[in-house]
């Protein structure tokens, strides 16, 4: 479906504020920037978003329901909770290369405990839940081991965001593009294996 001007506008707005809220962080990203960039007046944005606060809300809200999507549409047909665990974890994987700003985003955000809690949101609460889900599954079924499901979440998401993240801070020795297909494909591998050693795949 073809968006109108407006639809257009508002969508320019969320992804350069995405953009600069990744690179620069709440307080430094300014709104008048963010109108430049896109060929529009700071009032402007007011006229699709009451406040900045509001903006960084909508940013993150839109990298969530955009995730959610993306993940629901790798899971469509499968039962399996192993096939699941990995569909939705290469799926990640693959949402946020597509999408390096928004892992970025998310890395500061869980950095950033000073946030104050009127603008500082809680990201993909339910994107999280479903892979703890698809986790309590296999363990119900005899699958998996029993396990701590938050821990394996925190270590499969929280490693696709630094590798994503992360290949400027290895040194000049070992360093890659997270875009990199075959970079991809050994990190897919990597993740696998750790996520079959810890659930114990029966």
């Amino acid at each position: 479906m073809k968006l109108n001007k407006g639809e257009v506008t508002r969508q320019n707005i969320l992804e350069t504020a995405q953009k600069d809220f990744a690179e620069l962080g709440y307080e430094a990203a300014r709104l008048e920037a963010i109108g430049e960039a896109i060929g529009i007046k700071r009032a402007a944005i007011f006229y699709y978003f009451r406040s900045k606060k509001e903006l960084y809300g909508d940013v993150f809200a839109h990298i969530h329901e955009s995730l959610i999507r993306h993940s629901k549409e790798r899971l469509a047909g499968a039962d399996d909770p192993w096939e699941k665990l990995m569909l939705l974890v290469d799926g990640w994987v693959d949402y946020m290369v597509a999408h390096p700003t928004a892992a970025r985003l998310i890395l500061r955000n869980c950095a950033n405990a000073a946030h104050p809690e009127d603008y500082s949101p809680t990201f993909s609460g339910s994107a999280l839940q479903m892979m703890r889900d698809i986790i309590s599954e296999g363990v119900a079924s005899g699958r998996f081991a029993e396990n701590s499901s938050m821990h394996l979440v925190n270590l499969l998401s929280g490693s696709i965001l630094h590798y994503v993240c992360n290949p400027e801070q290895l040194g000049d020795e070992r360093p890659y593009r997270p875009e990199d297909p075959a970079e991809v494909a050994n990190f897919k591998l990597v993740l696998r294996r750790t996520a079959r050693a810890i659930v114990d795949l029966q």
